[in-house]
């Protein structure tokens, strides 16, 4: 008991016998086992991360953000990939809530209609974040950008450049996919421009689906002149389906995205898409997880708080032409 006392720096023990501890540890090379302590005080230290892409920047920032936030609150980061795959995610989950972490932030791929892995979660009174994403039926606490301003901005840049026959590639059925192919067609609405079922196109938030979306999307005619692209990894496949067709971006048609990711698959022309802030999402997420952690409970005023999103105008978009 001497000895734990005076590792973890308690006022029983004097100086002289603590120094001779520590001396011994260190001679001994004596690490503290961190599970062991956590059967005692039911608590890690660690917070358990989740999130579908790690070779994706956006998730990268957002991690960066929540590290920073909960490393100075003295919890360390365990970070997961479930590589966009659902199963993959509950397994992972369930690994992290059995390792005892003292919280989860998760950026889920679950459909927006089955939040049963989260209702478990909070049946369980297990402190947990959403990032990114959302289930609206639901009160969960979440960290997310304005979905639905993301969309209206993407189609209003397009309107605003002339074009009436915009596309869309609708990513997977999770809220991020579902709110910004509303504001698609509310914009369309809005300017009275002709909703046209075959130019919506589903994808998985990836480079590939991007490209097949975007193969199935020349295929139709009349062809759309400009392409809404739900997040840049697929934004980046519609390009480089184009290439591909042998047509010209922006000349021949236009492709505006969202996410502003960076990395190695940036294609010429440099993409138009919306940004927000990545690091202020995970910094948010942290703050709101600790909170919770540290009051016991996840009664927040806001549950779901929101980042506004900007347009940036790059060379992906132009006019249509004649």
């Amino acid at each position: 008991m001497t000895v734990s006392r005076a590792l973890r720096g308690s006022q029983e023990v004097s100086d002289r016998t603590r120094r001779r501890v520590l001396r011994c540890a260190e001679e001994l090379g004596y690490k503290p086992n961190r599970w062991a302590r956590s059967l005692v005080t039911r608590q890690t230290s660690i917070i358990g991360v989740v999130v579908p892409d790690i070779s994706h920047s956006f998730f990268a920032e957002v991690t960066r953000g929540l590290e920073e936030v909960v490393s100075r609150a003295g919890y360390n980061v365990l970070l997961c990939d479930s590589w966009l795959d659902v199963e993959k995610e509950k397994a992972e989950i369930e690994m992290l809530v059995s390792s005892m972490v003292d919280g989860l932030v998760i950026a889920s791929e679950q459909s927006e209609t089955s939040p049963q892995v989260f209702r478990k979660l909070k049946d369980s009174k297990i402190p947990f974040v959403l990032i990114d994403r959302f289930f609206p039926k639901q009160s969960f606490l979440a960290v997310v950008v304005d979905d639905l301003e993301v969309g209206r901005l993407a189609t209003e840049h397009l309107v605003e450049l002339g074009h009436t026959r915009i596309a869309h590639i609708q990513g997977p059925p999770i809220s991020p996919a579902s709110l910004r192919h509303r504001a698609y067609l509310d914009a369309l609405r809005r300017h009275q421009i002709e909703v046209n079922r075959q130019w919506v196109r589903k994808g998985r938030f990836d480079i590939q689906s991007g490209r097949e979306a975007m193969f199935a999307l020349l295929g139709t005619k009349p062809r759309p002149t400009a392409v809404f692209a739900g997040n840049d990894p697929m934004g980046i496949g519609a390009l480089y389906a184009c290439r591909e067709a042998g047509l010209r971006v922006p000349a021949d048609i236009s492709v505006v995205a969202a996410g502003n990711i960076e990395g190695a698959h940036h294609p010429n022309p440099f993409l138009t898409t919306i940004d927000w802030p990545r690091e202020e999402l995970g910094r948010a997420a942290g703050s709101l997880l600790l909170a919770s952690i540290q009051e016991g409970s996840d009664q927040a005023t806001d549950r779901v708080k929101k980042f506004a999103p900007r347009l940036l105008v790059r060379q992906s978009t132009a006019p249509p032409s004649a």
